[in-house]
C-alpha cells in the first residue's frame, strides 16, 4: 500500500533529475563568472553554455547558431511569433494563423498582434482537439505570414499532424512555428522531421530546471528581438544569461527516456478506473495520437474545481485544464474550442504520468480516485 503522495501532473512540470541538480550545483556557487566577461571565470562559463547549446541544437536537429536561450517555453514561443511580426512589419504579408486550441502563451499574443495591424484567424479544431490540413487549407492564403499551430495538446494530449500542416503553410509562402513543449524529447521535435521553419521547447518538462526554454529556428528566418539589452543570444535576446539553468537543460536533454513506462502506467490507470466504473468519461480517449503520458477525462456531474479539491486531499496531484483566475475557475478554452458546452467544459480532468511512476502507483491512485468520485457520496450540487 502506497502512504505517499502520488503526482500525477507531470504536464505541469516534472521532478529536477538528480543528475541535473547535480550538474547545476556548481554554477550556483563557485563557478560564477557572467559569460560576456573576458577573463578565466567568463571563458569558463561562455564555455560550458555553449557546449549545453550544443547538446540542445543537436536534440533539435539544428546548427549551435539556430537555438536562442529563452526564460521558458512561453518566451520562445513569443519570441517567434512577435519575432516574426515585428520583423515582417510594413510588408505585404499581414495574416496570421493560431490554432483555437493552442495554449495561452500563444493565444495571449492575439491582442499586441493585432495593435500591430495584423488580421489574425484562429484554426478551428476537431472534436478530438485535432488540427486538420483541411481546416488549415480553409484558412490560409497569400496574405498569411505565419502559422502557428502546437505539436500536442497540452490538455487532452492529441498529438497535430504537424509535418502536414507545415507543408501546407510553406506552399502558401508563409512561416511555420510548433510549440512542442508537451513533445520535446518523447516525439520527434527536430525542424526536419516537423517541417518546421521555428520550434520552442522548455527545460522543467523534461526534468530540468525552471525558467530556462529554448527556440529552434532555421537559419535566414527574420525574427526582431522582443527583449533588449547588451546583446546576448545574437543580439536576439538581451540580459546575462541563465548560466545554471542552461546547464541543467544541456544535461537534462541527455537523460535516458522511456515513453513505454509513462504508456503502461497511464494504461493501467485507465483500465483500473473503467473497472470500477468511476464516473469518468475520456475525451480523447489514449490511442496512437495521444501522448504516452496523458489521460483526459470530463466527469459526468459537478465541476473539476471540486473534485481537484478532493483530490488534493486524498494525496493524488492532477490538474484542470481550466485557469484558476481571481479566485474562480474558467471553462478550459481547449475543451470550448472542441465543442463542449459550458458547464462541460468546466469538468475537465488531466492525469499525466512520467517516467518514474510505478504502475503501482498509477494502481493506487485510480483506488483513490474511486472513493473520491464514488457516486453515492458525491452528488450532482457540490
Amino acid at each position: 500500500m502506497i502512504d505517499s503522495r502520488i503526482y500525477l501532473d507531470h504536464a505541469a512540470t516534472t521532478p529536477l533529475a538528480e543528475a541535473v541538480s547535480q550538474a547545476m550545483a556548481p554554477w550556483l556557487t563557485q563557478d560564477f563568472g557572467n559569460p560576456s566577461s573576458t577573463h578565466l571565470e567568463g571563458r569558463k562559463a561562455r564555455a560550458a553554455i555553449d557546449s549545453a547549446r550544443e547538446a540542445v541544437a543537436t536534440s533539435l536537429g539544428v546548427l549551435f547558431g539556430e537555438v536562442i536561450f529563452t526564460s521558458g517555453g512561453t518566451e520562445a514561443a513569443n519570441l517567434a511569433i512577435l519575432g516574426s511580426a515585428m520583423a515582417g512589419l510594413g510588408g505585404e504579408r499581414n495574416k496570421i494563423l493560431i490554432g483555437a486550441a493552442e495554449h495561452h502563451c500563444v493565444l495571449h499574443l492575439i491582442k499586441p498582434l493585432a495593435k500591430l495591424g495584423y488580421e489574425i484567424a484562429l484554426i478551428p479544431c476537431d472534436s478530438r482537439s485535432r488540427i486538420q490540413p483541411s481546416a488549415l487549407v480553409e484558412c490560409i492564403d497569400e496574405a498569411t505570414l505565419l502559422v502557428s499551430v502546437m505539436h500536442a495538446n497540452n490538455e487532452t494530449g492529441v498529438v497535430n499532424p504537424i509535418s502536414e500542416l507545415s507543408v501546407i503553410a510553406h506552399r502558401h509562402g508563409a512561416l511555420f512555428h510548433t510549440d512542442a513543449v508537451q513533445t520535446y524529447l518523447t516525439l520527434p521535435t527536430d525542424l526536419d522531421a516537423l517541417g518546421a521553419d521555428m520550434v520552442s521547447v522548455s527545460a522543467h518538462k523534461v526534468n530540468g530546471p525552471k525558467g530556462i526554454g529554448a527556440l529552434a529556428f532555421r537559419s535566414g528566418i527574420k525574427l526582431d528581438p522582443i527583449l533588449f539589452g547588451g546583446g546576448q543570444e545574437r543580439e536576439m535576446r538581451g540580459g546575462t544569461e541563465n548560466v545554471a539553468g542552461i546547464i541543467g537543460f544541456g544535461t537534462a536533454v541527455g537523460l535516458n527516456r522511456e515513453p513505454s513506462l509513462r504508456k503502461a502506467a497511464r494504461n493501467q490507470f485507465v483500465a483500473v478506473l473503467e473497472k470500477m466504473q468511476v464516473p469518468l468519461g475520456l475525451t480523447v480517449g489514449v490511442g496512437d495520437d495521444v501522448l504516452p503520458s496523458h489521460a483526459h477525462f470530463v466527469l459526468q456531474k459537478s465541476s473539476a474545481e471540486v473534485a481537484l479539491i478532493k483530490l488534493d486531499r486524498a494525496g493524488v496531484s492532477c490538474s484542470s485544464g481550466a485557469a484558476c483566475s481571481s479566485g474562480s475557475l474558467e471553462p478550459s478554452h481547449v475543451l470550448l474550442a472542441v465543442g463542449f458546452d459550458e458547464a462541460r467544459a468546466n469538468r475537465g480532468l488531466r492525469f499525466t504520468f512520467g517516467d518514474s511512476t510505478t504502475l503501482e502507483e498509477a494502481t493506487e491512485a485510480a483506488r483513490r480516485i474511486s472513493r473520491v468520485l464514488d457516486p453515492s457520496q458525491w452528488g450532482a450540487d457540490e
